[in-house]
Formats: C-alpha cells, sequence, structure tokens
C-alpha cells in the first residue's frame, strides 16, 4: 500500500535562537520557535487529518523551557491529506507568530510608535520573510521504509539548499543585539545638534522608561536598541499565549552562584540581615523558581535569598554607576545602596567563611548536546514502528531525564531540550551534602553532569535500536565557560564551536571544553568520553574528577601542572615507563605534606602510570581516525595534539576549576 510521508521543519534555529544579550533572550527564542511548531501540530491535529505522526511521539511543550524539535515527520494515507497539512501547519505558525507579536507591540511599543515604527515593525515581524519552512511529500511503500525516510531525508536536504531569497533593505541603525536588521525608531528628523543614533537611542530611553518594565529586563539609559524580532524575543511574555513563562530565567551571576547560595540556605538569615536589607527593593525581584534546584531546597525563612540576582554576591555591583545602569537607582540611592550593599556584603561573607562555605565563583558554563549522526542512524530503521520507538525514546530523554539531571539534581536551568539536542546554563560544581550532618561529603562538577546526560541517552536510545546499529548511538558535548561578565553572545558561539570540534575535530563521541578567562586567555581541551583498553580510574572524567579533588582539597598544588607542561615536548620521547616515573616525582614534589594521607605514595605512583594510560589511548584514538599522523607539542596549537598535551590541558582546566579566588 502506498503511502505519503511529510517532513516539516522551521528555521532558521541557530541566528534566531543564538541572537542574544541576555539569557531571557536566548530562553525565549528558543521557546518561540517551540511554541510555533506546537502551533503547526496542533492546526493539524485539530483540523481531524489522518495523520500519523512518527517524530516527535509526544507534541505537549513544557511550561518552563523548549521541549520540541524543529521538525516533524508524519505519514498520510491521500497525497492530499499530506498537502492539506502543509497548508495547515504554515496557517498555525503565521496565526500563533502574528498573535504574539501584535501582543508584544500593543503592550510595549504602540504608545510610542510612529508611521516609520510601524513600516519597521510590519517588514521584519512578516513570517513569510522571517522564516524559513522547509517541507517535502514523498510517496513511499511501508514495507521498505527505511529506504523511504532516506529518500525523504535527501529531498529535504535538497530543498533546504535551495533557499529562499528574500532581499531586504536595512537602512540605519542597526539593533544592539542582531546586529543585522534596524533598531526600532520614530521619525528622523535632519537636526545639527542630534544624530541618527541619538534620535534612535531617545526612542528607546522613552520605552524603556515604563515603570512597568524592569531594568533587569532592558537598560533604561538607551543602550539597548532593539529590532523588532529582538523586541519581541525580550517581550514574549506579554503575550496571553506565553503567560505560563512568567517566571524569570536566571542570569549568568545567578547560575555562576547558585552552588554558593544553596550552602547559604542552610544558614539562619539573621546572621546576614545587613546584606539582606541592602539588598531589599529594586535588587530583590528575582522569581524564587528561577532555579528550581535552590527553590525546593529553600525553607519559607530563607526563601527571600533567592529574589536576589547573583550579581549581588559580589563587590563589584555595588558601586553606583553599575546600580544606576543595572536597577535604575537614582544617583542618592545608588550611592546609598554602593556603601551599604559592600558593607552588607562583607558580613555575608565573614558569616559563609565561618561556616566553611566557598564563595560565589564569578565562573558558569554553557554546555551543548547533540546526538552524532542521528539522521544516519534513523535513515537506518528497518520499520515505521521502530522509528516511533526511536522517537518515543528521544521523547522521554528530553522531557524525564534530561530535566531531572539538569535542574533537579543540580542547580542549572534548560534552554531547550528536543530530542537528541540539549542546551543548558549550568555552574561549575556543587557539593552534595551529607543530610545528617550538613556537611559537604563529595563534589559532583559539570563533567559529572554531562557525562551522566551521553550515558543516559545511549541508554535509552540503544533499548529501542536494532543489534547492529546500537554502537552508533554516541552523543558529543560542547561546553564554554565563561566569567559572567563575558557577553553571551561570545559565549554561546565559543560553545558551537565546542560542539563542532567534538564532532569534527576529534571524531565524535567526544567532550570538548573552552576555558574564557576574564583577562582573554583561553584553553581548549577535548578527549573520547572513554577508551578502549583502558583501566576505569584512568577513563576522563573519572581520572580528571580524582585531580580536580586533590586540587580542590589542597593535596596537590597547581604547580605540578605548569611543570609538567613544561616538560611535555621532552616527555613524548621516552618510553611510558621513564614518562610515569617522572609525573610520578613531580606529583610528589608537588604533593601538601600535611595531607600526604590523603594521597600516599602508592595512589602517586597509580596515578601517574592512569596518567600516562590514557595519553597513549588518546594517541592510538588518533592514529585510527586521522590520516594526518601530525601532532602538536602545544597545548595551544589548533592542530591535534599528543596525548599527553591533552591529558595535561585537562588538568589544567581542573585547576582552574579548583581554584579558590576570584578574578
Amino acid at each position: 500500500m502506498t503511502q505519503y510521508m511529510l517532513m516539516f521543519s522551521l528555521g532558521p534555529v541557530q541566528p534566531f535562537i543564538e541572537q542574544a544579550r541576555k539569557t531571557r533572550d536566548l530562553w525565549l527564542g528558543s521557546y518561540l520557535l517551540a511554541k510555533l511548531m506546537a502551533a503547526a501540530m496542533k492546526e493539524i491535529e485539530e483540523a481531524k487529518l489522518a495523520a500519523e505522526f512518527v517524530f516527535p511521539t509526544e507534541r505537549k511543550l513544557n511550561d518552563k523551557y523548549s521541549n520540541l524539535p524543529n521538525k516533524y515527520i508524519a505519514i498520510f494515507n491521500k497525497l492530499p491529506e499530506a498537502q492539506a497539512a502543509v497548508e495547515f501547519s504554515k496557517k498555525g505558525i503565521r496565526e500563533s507568530w502574528s498573535a504574539i507579536c501584535t501582543d508584544v507591540r500593543d503592550a510595549i511599543v504602540a504608545k510610542y510608535m510612529s508611521p516609520e515604527t510601524r513600516i519597521i515593525w510590519d517588514e521584519q515581524t512578516d513570517p513569510d520573510i522571517l522564516f524559513e519552512i522547509f517541507w517535502v511529500i514523498v510517496e513511499g511503500d511501508p514495507e521498505r521504509y527505511s529506504d523511504w525516510l532516506r529518500s525523504t531525508e535527501a529531498a529535504l536536504d535538497a530543498r533546504k539548499r535551495l533557499r529562499n531569497f528574500q532581499p531586504r533593505e536595512e537602512p540605519g541603525e542597526k539593533s544592539t543585539i542582531s546586529g543585522e536588521r534596524q533598531a526600532l525608531h520614530g521619525a528622523l528628523v535632519s537636526q545639527k545638534d542630534k544624530s541618527t543614533r541619538q534620535q534612535v537611542k531617545e526612542f528607546w530611553i522613552k520605552l524603556a522608561s515604563n515603570s512597568s518594565i524592569s531594568a533587569k529586563v532592558i537598560s533604561k539609559d538607551g543602550s539597548e536598541r532593539l529590532d523588532a524580532i529582538d523586541t519581541v524575543k525580550r517581550f514574549a511574555t506579554e503575550s496571553p499565549l506565553l503567560k505560563q513563562l512568567k517566571q524569570a530565567f536566571p542570569s549568568t551571576s545567578s547560575i555562576a552562584t547558585a552552588p554558593f547560595v544553596e550552602r547559604l540556605l542552610t544558614i539562619n538569615p539573621n546572621r546576614f540581615q545587613g546584606w539582606l536589607k541592602a539588598t531589599d527593593g529594586p535588587l530583590a525581584k528575582m522569581p524564587p523558581d528561577a532555579i528550581l534546584f535552590l527553590e525546593k531546597r529553600a525553607s519559607a525563612a530563607n526563601k527571600r535569598i533567592l529574589q536576589r540576582d547573583g550579581d549581588c554576591y559580589f563587590a563589584e555591583t555595588f558601586v553606583p554607576r553599575r546600580l544606576e545602569e543595572d536597577y535604575a537607582l537614582s544617583q542618592a540611592d545608588a550611592k546609598n545602596t554602593a556603601l551599604a550593599g559592600r558593607q552588607g556584603l562583607k558580613e555575608l561573607l565573614e558569616v559563609t567563611d565561618e561556616n566553611h562555605i566557598r564563595r560565589p565563583k564569578p565562573y558558569y558554563a554553557i554546555m551543548k548536546m547533540d546526538g552524532d549522526h542521528m539522521g544516519r542512524l534513523l535513515s537506518s530503521v528497518y520499520s515505521q514502528d521502530e522509528h516511533i520507538s526511536i522517537s518515543s525514546a528521544l521523547s522521554n530523554f528530553s522531557r524525564k531525564i534530561v530535566p531531572q539531571l539538569v535542574e533537579e539534581q543540580y542547580p542549572g536551568r534548560l534552554v531547550y531540550a528536543g530530542g537528541d539536542d540539549v542546551l543548558a546554563l549550568t555552574p561549575l560544581a556543587m557539593d552534595i551534602l551529607e543530610e545528617e550532618h550538613n556537611k559537604a561529603d563529595t563534589i559532583y562538577t559539570l563533567f559529572d553532569l554531562v557525562y551522566q546526560l551521553q550515558q543516559q541517552y545511549r541508554e535509552e536510545v540503544q533499548k529501542e535500536v536494532a543489534d547492529d546499529h546500537k554502537q552508533e548511538v554516541r552523543a558529543s558535548t560542547g561546553i564554554a565557560i565563561a566569567h559572567h561578565f563575558t557577553p553571551l553572545s561570545a559565549v554561546l558561539r565559543a560553545t558551537r564551536e565546542a560542539e563542532k570540534l567534538a564532532k569534527d575535530h576529534y571524531g565524535r563521541n567526544a567532550l570538548v571544553i573552552t576555558v574564557m578567562r576574564r583577562s582573554g586567555a583561553q584553553t581548549r581541551v577535548g578527549c573520547h568520553w572513554e577508551y578502549n583498553r583502558v583501566a576505569k580510574e584512568a577513563q576522563p572524567i573519572t581520572l580528571f574528577s580524582r585531580f580536580y579533588g586533590l586540587f580542590n582539597q589542597d593535596v596537590l598544588s597547581p604547580k605540578c601542572v605548569y611543570n609538567l607542561l613544561e616538560e611535555a615536548p621532552t616527555l613524548i620521547g621516552l618510553e611510558r615507563d621513564a614518562q610515569a616515573s617522572e609525573i610520578k616525582r613531580v606529583l610528589l614534589r608537588q604533593r601538601d605534606v600535611k595531607n600526604k594521607n590523603m594521597l600516599p605514595d602508592n595512589e602517586v605512583a597509580q596515578l601517574a602510570r592512569h596518567v600516562v594510560e590514557l595519553a597513549a589511548a588518546m594517541d592510538e584514538a588518533m592514529d585510527d581516525e586521522n590520516e594526518n599522523k601530525y601532532r602538536s607539542t602545544e597545548l595551544h596549537a589548533d592542530e591535534l595534539r599528543y596525548g599527553l598535551i591533552e591529558t595535561l590541558g585537562w588538568l589544567l582546566v581542573m585547576v582552574f576549576l579548583a581554584r579558590k579566588e576570584q578574578d
């Protein structure tokens, strides 16, 4: 029996989501695309077309983050029904988008809108120009499902290569976020004393002066000048269609300080009343549910702590100029708050120091995970039922497993989790407390989290994949670690590049991390999740976590890594036993004598052997995967590096994560 497969996709995904200045833009940009895809599929269901959705199997949109992919696959018995489904999907997207845009325009822009503003708004929000909707319908035989699916994928790829070109003129001042489209403005007139930029800036100062708009949502000084798309993303929660998103998405500083806040919640807030009082009012507007992990651990007495943004834990926030810009305080109020804030923060940190709570770190991470060769894996399925089973496994992973790991077991926040794609913001590490004694027992790092994610992904999907394809179920992850002051766009770009390197440079099934220090220096390292014929203790995450613990507890001095990196070009040419001997010598020399019992001599020797073992496994893997056998002895080289250099680079990252001072 002949049937018809419809494959429908909505884009552009990357620029729409990642053109972001605030975490709010990132979050809402992702959610808007998911909302439109939900509308596209809902129209088909409401039209009562005889469609069988193969992917995704779950089409309900989460009320906190995006959990729908930007593509669906549906099968129809009749060609006219498949064709009608396309039109219904387009209708759903247009109507939903237009309604959201109208709501935002009326709530935020209408009061200041001139005919010029209206022209820009209408042109930029036109869905036929903004969105890339690609679809194909392919006739096929369900008995030859694998061939049918491959043909449909190939047809959609070919259609995407024939992109529609919509020429658009975007004159004048560009948006400070997209940098591509002109910023919204009123009537511009030629004036000697006012430039075009100044007039655009004045438009945004007026718009942001609305007392119902927080300075944390948009700057009050006109430094943020948005185009229509950026405005919709920033203020999308003004639409009743997105009313469930009224809770805030945490800032990068709130993510960075989440582990500190978790420990702070264990202390009686009466002990730091000065800080609470200094950060009250405009500084206490964060909804307590911004980070679910913290909200669940807060009592009624200390929940007000969660109303403070992560900025409130850093002295540099309590500067009059920053308080005026970020919280719209008057000069007098900013000056008084700065004085009270610095004193209150000093008292707060004295209390946490007494309780052996590590001071807040100013660094956070963005992680991006993507399944490897998912298109190839799906095109190898034998039947529609198998395809649906895999789709169900992907839905279970993204809807249950991912939020549980990222938001319930760790103080992170998801931006999206759709199928095999995950994007999340996370702190670097957290203490796991013993409930009985309320003391730090072990440390759970970002790397433990991402390792668990890829393990759970593999296990969930492998259950539904034929035996001859189970080994193809793999995932790659890119991570960027950055200071919370680093522009979000730069961190997103580094995350995307890291994920691409994991696939292209390290041969997939890999993890790549880029550390972006505030000084401008960067360290980038990568590895496979696991290596063949390597002991469990020498596997990457296990070994690196062990070193992190030793640096964190001051058992090993960071000097051991710097010394070994200096010696590495020479060590590479030695036999493995000689390498292990020298690494052992350096580790023993940099071991803290007071903590010798935490790292006895035999364990030092074992660690040295594990470093050499892992480095050798990395070299073997690179030989197998790359025709070009050249490898660099420099850690900061763009080329592939020797395994020992790569391993020591990872230890350097562990030193960075364990550092106690701020910068």
